[in-house]
């Protein structure tokens, strides 16, 4: 985190700040303590940044293959950082870059689409397939079918509605209860198995097209921030899948250029939670049916907030200015042959 800080022109002491967002943030400390793997997950996720930025892309397939097989959410990076690996952001001299400009011109879209195919890109996803599916053998091959279930199978058919922030919660509930015992009467269309449609659009689709080029962090917390709002299960351990990425995105965002915006999204976001777990606590400890109208509301108001910050987010990430906060590009040889570089 230090090293990705210090690499976008940080001080020590500004760095440290940041990192401390996450490294001494008590919330990360909390989830850690009771069982769940979320900081192990923080340090792969910053690896892989790491690696990318560094174009260590053998390494960066290693561990999106290990994160993958960690939680399966990590996918989710893969087409930013393939959309990420173009010319400029792998250091390219410029006259290479326009003779591969010029030559993607000439040669239409299969030039083009030739050009995407790099040797950069072949590596990162042999490495990070081979990787994912040499681990989930190797897991077969220990737990058998009991591996599958609980690993893939189990999120095609889960009805976690309990400590469920989703507004989904109130279907899951109701759908638990229509599937055991089977009943006619609370039998109804399985709405929130469409829930990965907005989800995956924004997280692997729209989000990496508009945000990768420009910044890769960014582009990272956003697509797991939305991957989290829109998913049919979202629970307080999710909340720290986008945390890991804040030191590297609040340095520049309207966050902390713009205090009142800030605050306000802290506030809402705060507020929002708590008036969820008010509902959370009557439901469970004083036993009131709380589920409609004010758990659902609560959650209703906690999703409208979060898509509120994810528009921040993308806002921030989409303008000009986040190029300040980029990695600073090592130095290039201006007189590297045209030859050299469309070769590369």
């Amino acid at each position: 985190m230090l090293r990705l800080l210090r690499k976008r022109g940080m001080s020590a002491e500004r760095a440290g700040a940041f990192a401390s967002l996450w490294l001494w943030n008590p919330m990360v400390a909390t989830m850690s303590t009771r069982g769940s793997a979320e900081g192990l997950l923080g340090v792969l996720t910053v690896a892989l940044l790491w690696a990318v930025e560094g174009e260590c892309f053998v390494l960066a397939g290693g561990l999106l293959g290990l994160g993958v097989h960690f939680k399966i959410y990590p996918f989710i990076w893969a087409p930013a950082i393939l959309w990420w690996m173009d010319r400029e952001n792998l250091g390219r001299s410029r006259t290479g870059r326009a003779a591969c400009a010029a030559y993607d011109d000439a040669g239409g879209i299969f030039a083009r689409v030739m050009g995407f195919v790099s040797w950069e890109r072949i590596k990162f996803v042999v490495v990070s397939l081979g990787t994912f599916m040499g681990l989930n053998v190797l897991m077969y091959w220990i737990y058998g079918m009991p591996f599958i279930q609980h690993t893939f199978s189990h999120h095609m058919t889960r009805l976690d509605h309990r400590h469920n922030f989703s507004p989904y919660n109130t279907l899951l509930y109701l759908r638990s209860a229509a599937n055991d015992p089977p009943s006619p009467s609370l039998m109804m269309p399985r709405i929130e198995a469409l829930a990965f449609v907005p989800q995956l659009l924004l997280s692997c689709v729209v989000i990496p097209l508009v945000l990768a080029k420009k910044d890769l962090a960014t582009s990272m917390m956003a697509q797991t921030f939305a991957f989290v709002t829109f998913n049919k299960v979202c629970t307080s351990q999710y909340f720290l899948w986008y945390m890991v990425f804040l030191p590297l995105y609040l340095p520049s965002s309207s966050l902390l250029r713009n205090p009142p915006v800030g605050l306000s999204a802290l506030v809402l976001w705060l507020a929002s939670q708590s008036a969820w777990l008010h509902q959370g606590y009557q439901l469970e400890f004083l036993g009131q049916s709380t589920f409609f109208p004010g758990l659902w509301m609560s959650s209703l108001v906690f999703f409208v907030v979060n898509c509120w910050i994810l528009g921040i987010v993308i806002g921030d990430g989409a303008r000009e200015h986040i190029q300040e906060a980029r990695p600073v590009k090592r130095q290039l040889v201006e007189n590297e042959s045209v030859k050299e570089s469309t070769c590369r």
